[in-house]
């Protein structure tokens, strides 16, 4: 059972930061390739997920490489996005219309 053991590998997750309020969470990597795909047609950055705890910013990975071979660091990256509107917080949240 050992050597079974010994063949599968370990999966890192990747970690990512909020832009706003700093907390940081943990993604695996199918959960970053899912949102990847959705967010293809960005210009900024195609790996962000808006924050669950502030909703005011967007999670992005601290340092993660793609299949590809493409590199994202936190530092190159937050300087490009544009935080959404703090004013508009309760339409993004329930789809309240104003």
């Amino acid at each position: 059972m050992d050597i079974l053991n010994f063949w599968k590998l370990k999966k890192i997750p990747v970690p990512t930061r909020c832009t706003c309020c700093d907390y940081e969470d943990l993604f695996s990597e199918r959960e970053i390739r899912k949102i990847q795909k959705q967010n293809k047609n960005d210009l900024e950055c195609d790996i962000k997920v808006e924050c669950d705890i502030c909703h005011n910013g967007y999670q992005i990975p601290i340092e993660y490489t793609d299949k590809q071979g493409k590199l994202y660091l936190y530092d190159e990256i937050k300087p490009k996005i544009t935080n959404p509107d703090p004013k508009k917080l309760m339409q993004r949240i329930y789809g309240i219309k104003p």
